[in-house]
C-alpha cells in the first residue's frame, strides 16, 4: 500500500508543478474574486450586513493568496499546501453562499435540498475517485486534461 500511496504523491507533485496548474490557480483567484465583488454589491444593494465581513475577510484573503502566487509561494510552501490553500477559498464563498441562500428561502430543509441537488456532481465524482483509490485502481500516469490548441 505504501509503494502506491507514495506513486499517487509523486504524480500529484508533478500534475501541480505544471504551468497549466499556475494558470489554472490564477483563474481561479480571478473567478473567486469575482464571486466576492458580486456578493459584495449583492450585500450592500440588499442592505444586509450580515455576511459582509465574512465576505470582506474572503476578499483581503483571495488578495493575499495572489500576492503569495506572485512571489512564487508554492516553491516556499510546497505545491500540495499552496493548492490546499486555494481550497480553502473555494470552501469559505461555499459556505458564505449557503448561508445566503439559508436566509433568501427561509428554509433550512430547503437550502440543504438545493445545495445538495447543485453539488450531486461534485459528490459523484469525489465517491468515485474514492472508490478508485480505494481499490488501488488509480492510474500510473497523470491524466491529461485537456490541451491548449494555439490558433
Amino acid at each position: 500500500m505504501a509503494p502506491l500511496v507514495a506513486s499517487s504523491t509523486m504524480i500529484l507533485s508533478t500534475q501541480l508543478e505544471s504551468p497549466r496548474l499556475a494558470k489554472d490557480l490564477e483563474d481561479c483567484r480571478k473567478t473567486c474574486l469575482n464571486v466576492l465583488v458580486a456578493f459584495l454589491a449583492l450585500q450592500s444593494i440588499a442592505g444586509s450586513t450580515t455576511l459582509t465581513v465574512a465576505t470582506l475577510t474572503l476578499m483581503l484573503y483571495t488578495i493575499s493568496l495572489h500576492i503569495a502566487a506572485t512571489v512564487d509561494a508554492s516553491r516556499q510552501l510546497g505545491v500540495v499546501i499552496f493548492a490546499v490553500l486555494h481550497a480553502i477559498l473555494t470552501i469559505g464563498i461555499f459556505a458564505v453562499t449557503s448561508v445566503e441562500l439559508a436566509f433568501a428561502v427561509k428554509s433550512l430543509t430547503v437550502a440543504i435540498s438545493i445545495i445538495i441537488l447543485c453539488f450531486l456532481p461534485t459528490i459523484v465524482t469525489i465517491f468515485r475517485y474514492l472508490h478508485v483509490a480505494v481499490s488501488g485502481d488509480l492510474p500510473s500516469v497523470p491524466l491529461a486534461g485537456p490541451t491548449d490548441v494555439p490558433a
